[in-house]
């Protein structure tokens, strides 16, 4: 199944590639800046490069790496993501020698983790993210509803099965001002386990080119997040509430855009 699967993707791949061939170029984001690093404590800590229509191509990291791709209109029809998985081993020594390494995690020095492939409807709205692992044998995916052209619940599925949902809240802006995430249990009940509550500021988000990632946040969000209440929720009656509060102080460019957060996050510009 997993190979027939892979066939049709790849299939669809190179339609769309001769596609390409008759379509002209549609440029996006030309009239904002395009991020191209993050820097903390003055050291790189983010790289980003963009295709030919200005669209996020690599995200590039020290322990991290994603590919996107496009089809001839533009819409995400999947990513690649390659991480150094020794960060999460439980081995001590492993830890520091990844924390210690010096090369960037790349295609070539570490193998793809995972690929998330995407299906839309006539409209060009998302319908579906699939999950598809190199190694594994799943059939992980979530869906999407939308209200008013926004996505205001992901639905993740684990073995054609729900195992928990997202709900989103906005604000007139467009801004996400609530996230609540639910667990799905074996019987289908569903229990809160996790609410998130933001708060904005008015000045521009430097990731608005990202929003053909579709992912609702920070890369769909027209503006900066000031403050973030976190609350999970372990045992609805009985321990209830953890609450944790984070708050962001920006600086801006002329231009409107965050150029260092909380003194140490620098944002740099194409």
């Amino acid at each position: 199944m997993k190979k027939i699967e892979l066939f049709l993707f790849f299939s669809l791949v190179f339609f769309s590639c001769e596609k390409d061939k008759n379509y002209p170029l549609i440029v996006e984001n030309t009239d904002i800046p395009l991020i191209s690093k993050v820097l903390i404590g003055g050291e790189t800590y983010m790289e980003y490069t963009y295709n030919e229509a200005n669209l996020p191509l690599e995200e590039k990291s020290k322990f991290h790496y994603t590919k996107h791709f496009y089809n001839e209109v533009n819409q995400l029809i999947s990513s690649d993501f390659y991480w150094d998985l020794s960060m999460a081993s439980n081995n001590w020594s492993v830890v520091e020698a990844a924390m210690n390494r010096t090369e960037w995690v790349n295609p070539d020095n570490t193998p793809l983790d995972i690929s998330h492939l995407f299906a839309y409807d006539k409209g060009g709205k998302v319908l579906r993210e699939s999950y598809v692992h190199p190694s594994v044998n799943n059939t992980d995916y979530s869906e999407f509803k939308y209200e008013d052209n926004r996505i205001i619940r992901t639905t993740g599925y684990y073995n054609n099965a729900i195992s928990g949902y997202t709900d989103y809240q906005y604000d007139t802006d467009g801004n996400i001002i609530k996230q609540m995430q639910y667990f799905v249990s074996n019987e289908g009940i569903a229990t809160l386990s996790a609410t998130t509550e933001f708060e904005y500021d008015q000045m521009y988000n430097p990731y608005h080119s990202f929003k053909r990632l579709i992912s609702p946040g920070i890369y769909t969000n027209p503006n900066n997040i000031i403050k973030e209440t976190y609350t999970l929720n372990f045992d609805p009656g009985i321990y209830t509430e953890r609450i944790q509060v984070k708050e962001n102080v920006y600086e801006y460019n002329n231009q409107g855009y965050p150029v260092r957060i909380n003194g140490s996050t620098e944002y740099v510009y194409n």
